[in-house]
């Protein structure tokens, strides 16, 4: 079976390269769709996380995951738009905050295994997922084919808003995205269907009403929910490779590639023709507006101070006596 939109597979580094141009576009619009609350609906792509059974015994270990989802969920989305949509100086004060607090997160996991959240390996994966999930919407609401040089400069633009987050010395992520893949493939032998998997699944599936939402929606949401998480699940398995999502609660069938398709192109089209300001998240909205303002700011400029005759009016020489 064929993923709707599929896992990239690895390219040759002689490839024939992209336009500088194309690459920079490409890059543009990753960077949009990152910065797109459509991009949410695409999280559960995020549940090849808790399928490494070390970053399950974390998840488990900690609880929040199971028993808060939504308030994690919230947390885990503030801190993305600070990383990726933020200022430096509150990227990186982000990113060393994150960084300091995964240092408690380590013990024994349910195996006899020992777990740590900064493990190179489960922190890698981490953000290994995220790329690619994140990769996986900007393909599903683009439409793009990205060529092997504009992978590379997406890649390479995700590394460099995450730099803050980076393990040091050998342990930091692979910088060829040629190479990330053919890692990513290796690591699916690894995967499994874990208890923090299963608990994911069924926040999202069964899922109790969100406390940022009032109480008096509590009937509509119960009559909601059901739709909504299976729109998740569909969206989220979609962008998924195939061999990974095979790990998940669900037999992928050509009538889930049908409504992939069928829901992709919705989204597609409200992406595509709604307003940035209405699909944009806030951080990306005001980012957006303060980037249009600098771009009017500086084409008031002056673009030399030399000298200047051609404005000033013309005088007459005084006749010589």
């Amino acid at each position: 079976m064929t993923c709707p939109v599929p896992h990239p597979e690895p390219r040759s580094v002689g490839a024939t390269p992209a336009s500088s141009g194309e690459s920079l576009s490409a890059v543009a619009r990753f960077e949009r769709v990152g910065g797109s609350v459509l991009f949410g609906l695409f999280g559960v792509g995020l549940f090849d996380q808790p399928m490494l059974p070390p970053v399950s015994a974390a998840l488990e270990a900690t609880g929040r995951s199971r028993y808060q989802p939504w308030a994690r969920a919230v947390r885990t989305a503030a801190a993305d738009q600070l990383i990726y949509h933020g200022e430096d100086a509150d990227r990186d004060a982000e990113s060393q905050r994150l960084m300091l607090l995964h240092r408690d997160v380590k013990g024994v996991g349910p195996d006899g295994e020992r777990y740590s959240a900064l493990n190179p390996q489960a922190w890698n994966w981490i953000l290994y997922s995220t790329f690619f999930v994140q990769r996986g919407a900007y393909l599903a609401l683009t439409g793009d084919t990205p060529s092997a040089a504009a992978d590379q400069a997406i890649w390479d633009h995700y590394l460099t808003k995450t730099r803050g987050l980076h393990l040091p010395g050998n342990s930091r992520p692979i910088a060829n995205y040629a190479d990330l893949t053919v890692h990513y493939d290796s690591m699916i032998a690894e995967l499994r269907a874990t208890s923090a998997l299963e608990a994911a699944t069924s926040s999202v599936r069964n899922s109790p009403r969100p406390d940022f939402l009032p109480a008096v929606i509590a009937p509509l949401w119960r009559l909601s929910a059901p739709a909504l998480g299976y729109v998740a699940m569909i969206l989220g398995c979609g962008i998924m490779h195939p061999d990974v999502r095979a790990n998940m609660p669900i037999t992928w069938t050509a009538r889930h590639d049908r409504q992939f398709r069928v829901l992709t192109a919705a989204l597609r089209l409200a992406y595509t023709q709604l307003p940035a300001t209405l699909t944009d998240s806030p951080m990306a909205r005001n980012r957006r507006k303060y980037e249009r303002l600098v771009d009017r700011y500086r084409k008031v400029g002056l673009t030399s101070f030399a000298p200047d005759t051609a404005d000033r009016p013309c005088s007459t020489p005084r006749a010589l006596i």
